[in-house]
């Protein structure tokens, strides 16, 4: 991305992004009316703003640049999909059932029509009608393309642990050494608390301070909480390492816990030693399923998936459990991010007993030494929890457990 949008365009973008967290971290501490974001009064006060619009209006004409935008949009709406979907599975009566499905269909349709011309008029021009102060589109096109690279730089799987703010703050007040070094989670002692406010984060009592959490749901964070209440286990989780500070509150949404779906019957005993999901619109959309002496690993390959560079990236979630007196036990469970080669995805489709050895595997939380009940009702089930959670084809985990049923 980088590459694409050039040296001037990312310096920009870097200094905004900067300014960005240090406008977060103000809001979460309870500061945020003194602290503004304002990307076109930053623009305006670039002293390159006329070269990054003559980037802008070079890009325009280059087909990569093109694909690249539109790309960015694919991705955003299918993920728009899937979550819908999700919420599909959770309705609880008929009129969230058809919001979602109303929902689902307009974002086929979008994508159906979807080509540059297209978005140039409804995601940039159509918005200068509404916000006049813009005077130009392209400006608009560089608020979304801002948008984007912080997704980008912000959602993927860079080293931010290294030297980052998170880690020096902590370092600065002898919270030291829970940051481990190999994956780099934060590891939590047993008196922080996890608390489910949005986005969720964990309060450290000696600092008397919040740290916040990435690539774990609420809704999963508030079952954990409820997990480490009644066991004693490990936990580890991915903070943020940029948004952080003295005073960092509790201010957010509090979100009550939400059953779904129903229970099945099925025992972790009974999965197959290997098997494979497929979704009917997306053949190449996989959820691949293995069971051995070591543990049950499940894993979510999509053909439109997320990248990391040059890598292709699957998500993982594994687990180890013990068997006493006829009741099941989790003692061991995490998800996380595996990243392929281009040789290896392909490996990996034509054998689905391949690993994805590109890179280190990027964990958002690992739960350790743990004695959780494996129970058949969804609303309590770890395993039906975490994958729900995490994968982006909702209706293959459901199809699994669907299944499993009937063993």
């Amino acid at each position: 991305m980088e590459d694409l949008l050039g040296k001037t365009i990312v310096t920009f973008f870097e200094e905004c992004r900067k300014r960005y967290f240090a406008y977060l971290t103000a809001i979460f501490q309870g500061v945020g009316q003194n602290a503004d974001f304002d990307f076109i009064k930053i623009f305006n006060e670039s002293t390159q703003k006329d070269e990054i619009i003559e980037r802008i209006s070079l890009l325009l004409n280059d087909a990569s640049f093109r694909e690249f935008v539109l790309e960015q949009v694919r991705r955003e709406k299918k993920e728009e999909i899937s979550k819908r979907t999700r919420e599909q599975l959770m309705a609880e009566n008929d009129y969230e059932f058809a919001y979602c499905e109303n929902s689902i269909v307009k974002t086929k349709e979008y994508l159906s029509v979807l080509d540059w011309d297209w978005y140039v008029e409804n995601n940039c021009r159509s918005l200068c009608d509404f916000l006049p102060y813009l005077k130009d589109w392209k400006w608009m096109l560089l608020s979304n393309l801002f948008e984007y690279y912080k997704k980008c730089q912000y959602g993927k799987f860079l080293d931010y642990y290294k030297g980052c703010p998170l880690e020096t703050y902590l370092n600065s007040k002898e919270v030291k050494g829970h940051i481990d070094d190999h994956y780099h989670l934060l590891q939590l002692d047993s008196d922080w608390e996890l608390k489910d406010c949005m986005p969720p984060r964990v309060y450290i009592p000696q600092l008397n301070t919040h740290v916040l959490l990435r690539h774990i749901p609420s809704d999963l964070l508030m079952l954990i909480a409820r997990w480490r209440k009644e066991n004693v286990f490990e936990l580890s989780v991915r903070p943020d390492y940029n948004i952080c500070g003295d005073g960092i509150t509790e201010i957010g949404c509090v979100f009550e816990e939400k059953d779904f779906g129903v229970s099945y019957s099925g025992s972790l005993t009974t999965i197959d030693r290997l098997s494979k999901y497929y979704d009917r619109d997306w053949v190449n959309d996989w959820l691949i399923v293995q069971q051995n002496e070591i543990g049950i690993t499940f894993e979510e390959v999509l053909e439109d998936g997320p990248h990391d560079q040059d890598n292709f990236v699957t998500q993982v979630v594994h687990l180890q459990y013990i068997e006493e007196k006829g009741q099941e036990f989790i003692k061991h469970i995490d998800h996380e991010y595996v990243f392929y080669s281009e040789n290896g995805i392909e490996a990996k489709r034509n054998s689905l007993k391949n690993k994805g050895e590109a890179r280190t595997r990027y964990k958002t939380f690992k739960i350790d030494n743990a004695k959780i009940p494996y129970t058949t009702e969804t609303s309590e089930n770890v395993l039906y929890k975490v994958l729900m959670a995490y994968f982006t084809k909702s209706e293959l985990v459901d199809e699994f457990f669907r299944l499993q049923e009937k063993n």
